[in-house]
Protein backbone atom coordinates (compact mmCIF):
# COMPACT_ATOMS: atom_id res chain seq x y z
CA UNK A 1 0.00 0.00 0.00
CA UNK A 2 1.58 3.03 -0.99
CA UNK A 3 1.29 6.49 0.63
CA UNK A 4 -1.34 7.78 -1.38
CA UNK A 5 -3.68 4.89 -0.77
CA UNK A 6 -2.64 5.50 3.36
CA UNK A 7 -4.60 8.64 2.72
CA UNK A 8 -7.40 7.81 0.90
CA UNK A 9 -7.75 5.01 3.65
CA UNK A 10 -6.93 7.42 6.53
CA UNK A 11 -9.49 9.94 5.22
CA UNK A 12 -12.54 7.87 4.15
CA UNK A 13 -11.79 6.11 8.33
CA UNK A 14 -11.87 10.22 9.10
CA UNK A 15 -15.05 10.76 7.67
CA UNK A 16 -16.95 7.83 9.10
CA UNK A 17 -15.39 8.78 12.70
CA UNK A 18 -16.98 12.56 12.25
CA UNK A 19 -19.88 11.13 10.75
CA UNK A 20 -20.50 8.45 13.85
CA UNK A 21 -19.62 11.38 16.24
CA UNK A 22 -22.41 13.33 14.96
CA UNK A 23 -25.14 11.06 14.70
CA UNK A 24 -24.22 10.26 18.57
CA UNK A 25 -24.30 14.00 19.11
CA UNK A 26 -27.44 14.22 17.09
CA UNK A 27 -29.60 10.74 19.05
CA UNK A 28 -28.30 12.30 22.29
CA UNK A 29 -30.21 15.84 21.52
CA UNK A 30 -32.97 14.02 20.34
CA UNK A 31 -33.28 11.37 23.85
CA UNK A 32 -32.47 14.82 25.84
CA UNK A 33 -34.87 16.90 24.23
CA UNK A 34 -37.44 13.58 24.56
CA UNK A 35 -36.47 13.50 28.42
CA UNK A 36 -37.15 17.58 28.54
CA UNK A 37 -40.68 17.32 26.65
CA UNK A 38 -41.63 14.90 28.99
CA UNK A 39 -40.80 16.45 32.32
CA UNK A 40 -42.58 19.32 31.49
CA UNK A 41 -45.03 17.36 30.24
CA UNK A 42 -45.80 15.96 33.49
CA UNK A 43 -46.45 20.01 34.46
CA UNK A 44 -48.69 20.68 31.39
CA UNK A 45 -50.83 17.72 32.49
CA UNK A 46 -51.35 19.11 35.37
CA UNK A 47 -52.40 22.27 34.50
CA UNK A 48 -54.49 21.22 31.62
CA UNK A 49 -56.56 19.39 34.62
CA UNK A 50 -56.93 22.73 36.64
CA UNK A 51 -57.53 25.09 33.92
CA UNK A 52 -60.48 22.82 32.48
CA UNK A 53 -62.19 22.72 35.90
CA UNK A 54 -61.15 26.69 36.34
CA UNK A 55 -63.27 26.84 32.62
CA UNK A 56 -66.13 24.94 33.43
CA UNK A 57 -66.39 27.17 37.16
CA UNK A 58 -66.18 30.43 34.97
CA UNK A 59 -68.41 29.65 32.21
CA UNK A 60 -70.95 28.47 35.15
CA UNK A 61 -70.77 31.81 36.92
CA UNK A 62 -71.01 34.12 33.53
CA UNK A 63 -74.10 31.84 32.78
CA UNK A 64 -75.39 33.13 35.93
CA UNK A 65 -73.91 36.80 36.42
CA UNK A 66 -77.45 38.14 36.27
CA UNK A 67 -77.81 36.71 39.78
CA UNK A 68 -75.17 39.05 41.31
CA UNK A 69 -77.56 41.30 42.06
CA UNK A 70 -75.40 43.94 43.97
CA UNK A 71 -72.26 46.35 42.81
CA UNK A 72 -70.03 44.12 44.93
CA UNK A 73 -71.55 40.76 44.09
CA UNK A 74 -71.21 41.59 40.42
CA UNK A 75 -67.70 43.19 41.08
CA UNK A 76 -67.00 39.80 43.02
CA UNK A 77 -68.25 37.81 40.21
CA UNK A 78 -66.46 39.40 37.20
CA UNK A 79 -62.68 39.26 39.66
CA UNK A 80 -63.18 35.34 40.00
CA UNK A 81 -64.25 35.04 35.83
CA UNK A 82 -61.23 36.93 34.88
CA UNK A 83 -59.15 34.83 37.45
CA UNK A 84 -60.45 31.46 35.93
CA UNK A 85 -59.61 32.26 32.72
CA UNK A 86 -56.63 34.61 32.21
CA UNK A 87 -54.65 33.16 34.79
CA UNK A 88 -55.08 29.28 33.81
CA UNK A 89 -54.12 31.04 30.29
CA UNK A 90 -50.54 32.70 31.09
CA UNK A 91 -49.55 29.81 32.94
CA UNK A 92 -50.63 27.29 30.33
CA UNK A 93 -48.78 29.55 27.86
CA UNK A 94 -45.82 29.50 30.07
CA UNK A 95 -45.53 25.85 30.05
CA UNK A 96 -46.07 25.40 26.00
CA UNK A 97 -42.82 28.07 26.33
CA UNK A 98 -41.06 26.13 28.31
CA UNK A 99 -42.12 22.71 25.87
CA UNK A 100 -41.47 24.53 23.03
CA UNK A 101 -37.66 24.78 23.39
CA UNK A 102 -35.65 23.40 20.63
CA UNK A 103 -32.93 22.04 22.25
CA UNK A 104 -31.51 20.10 18.77
CA UNK A 105 -31.84 23.52 16.77
CA UNK A 106 -29.93 25.66 19.33
CA UNK A 107 -26.43 25.12 20.92
CA UNK A 108 -25.99 24.02 24.35
CA UNK A 109 -25.71 27.05 25.81
CA UNK A 110 -28.47 29.23 24.12
CA UNK A 111 -30.49 26.13 25.01
CA UNK A 112 -29.61 26.79 28.94
CA UNK A 113 -29.94 30.68 28.63
CA UNK A 114 -32.96 30.12 26.98
CA UNK A 115 -34.70 27.30 29.42
CA UNK A 116 -33.63 29.20 32.48
CA UNK A 117 -35.75 32.66 30.78
CA UNK A 118 -38.69 30.55 30.34
CA UNK A 119 -38.56 28.53 33.87
CA UNK A 120 -38.24 32.11 35.58
CA UNK A 121 -41.49 33.34 33.75
CA UNK A 122 -43.21 29.76 34.21
CA UNK A 123 -42.12 29.96 38.08
CA UNK A 124 -43.39 34.27 38.12
CA UNK A 125 -46.99 33.12 37.05
CA UNK A 126 -47.00 30.10 40.09
CA UNK A 127 -46.30 33.06 42.41
CA UNK A 128 -48.42 35.70 40.95
CA UNK A 129 -51.58 32.60 41.20
CA UNK A 130 -50.47 32.17 44.79
CA UNK A 131 -51.07 35.41 45.64
CA UNK A 132 -54.20 36.02 43.85
CA UNK A 133 -55.81 32.53 44.91
CA UNK A 134 -55.98 34.03 48.76
CA UNK A 135 -58.31 37.11 47.21
CA UNK A 136 -60.31 34.58 45.29
CA UNK A 137 -60.74 32.74 48.59
CA UNK A 138 -62.16 35.37 49.74
CA UNK A 139 -64.67 36.06 47.14
CA UNK A 140 -65.44 32.82 45.58
CA UNK A 141 -68.16 31.02 48.17
CA UNK A 142 -70.55 34.55 48.00
CA UNK A 143 -70.69 34.43 44.73
CA UNK A 144 -71.39 30.91 44.31
CA UNK A 145 -73.73 31.16 47.33
CA UNK A 146 -75.73 33.81 45.84
CA UNK A 147 -75.82 31.96 42.71
CA UNK A 148 -76.69 28.36 44.07
CA UNK A 149 -78.60 29.35 47.18
CA UNK A 150 -79.59 33.24 46.53
CA UNK A 151 -77.95 33.89 49.76
CA UNK A 152 -75.53 37.14 49.79
CA UNK A 153 -72.67 36.14 52.61
CA UNK A 154 -71.43 39.77 52.59
CA UNK A 155 -74.46 40.43 54.72
CA UNK A 156 -75.85 37.31 56.19
CA UNK A 157 -72.68 35.26 56.21
CA UNK A 158 -73.39 34.43 59.90
CA UNK A 159 -70.43 32.14 61.54
CA UNK A 160 -69.48 31.14 57.69
CA UNK A 161 -66.85 33.43 58.24
CA UNK A 162 -64.88 32.54 61.15
CA UNK A 163 -64.61 29.00 60.47
CA UNK A 164 -64.03 29.37 56.15
CA UNK A 165 -61.59 31.68 56.09
CA UNK A 166 -58.98 30.03 58.64
CA UNK A 167 -60.13 26.66 57.08
CA UNK A 168 -59.14 27.77 53.86
CA UNK A 169 -56.11 29.50 54.21
CA UNK A 170 -54.89 26.92 56.31
CA UNK A 171 -55.48 24.13 53.43
CA UNK A 172 -54.44 26.74 51.00
CA UNK A 173 -51.27 27.75 52.05
CA UNK A 174 -49.30 24.83 52.32
CA UNK A 175 -51.04 22.96 49.24
CA UNK A 176 -49.97 26.13 47.43
CA UNK A 177 -46.46 25.59 48.78
CA UNK A 178 -45.84 22.24 48.32
CA UNK A 179 -47.37 22.56 44.69
CA UNK A 180 -45.16 25.69 43.98
CA UNK A 181 -41.80 23.68 45.06
CA UNK A 182 -42.90 20.84 43.33
CA UNK A 183 -43.23 22.84 39.81
CA UNK A 184 -39.42 24.14 40.93
CA UNK A 185 -38.18 20.76 41.67
CA UNK A 186 -39.64 20.15 38.10
CA UNK A 187 -38.39 22.01 36.13
CA UNK A 188 -35.18 22.34 37.93
CA UNK A 189 -34.82 18.80 36.75
CA UNK A 190 -35.58 19.85 33.35
CA UNK A 191 -32.87 22.66 33.32
CA UNK A 192 -29.96 20.02 34.55
CA UNK A 193 -30.39 17.92 31.89
CA UNK A 194 -29.30 20.94 29.70
CA UNK A 195 -26.77 21.63 31.96
CA UNK A 196 -25.62 17.78 31.15
CA UNK A 197 -25.89 18.46 27.67
CA UNK A 198 -23.75 21.65 27.90
CA UNK A 199 -20.91 19.88 30.44
CA UNK A 200 -20.51 17.04 27.64
CA UNK A 201 -20.69 19.38 24.98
Amino acid sequence: MNLEDMQNVWSEMTKKIEKQEHLTNQLIMEMTQQKFKNKIGIINKYESGGAIICFIAALFIILNLDKLDTWYLMASGIFVVAYLVIIPMLVLRSIINMQQLDIAGNNYRQSLIDFTKRRKHFLLMQRIALFLNIILVMIILPVFSKIAKGKDLFLDGGNIWYWYLPLMLVFLIPFSRWGYKSYKKMTASAEILLEELEAKG
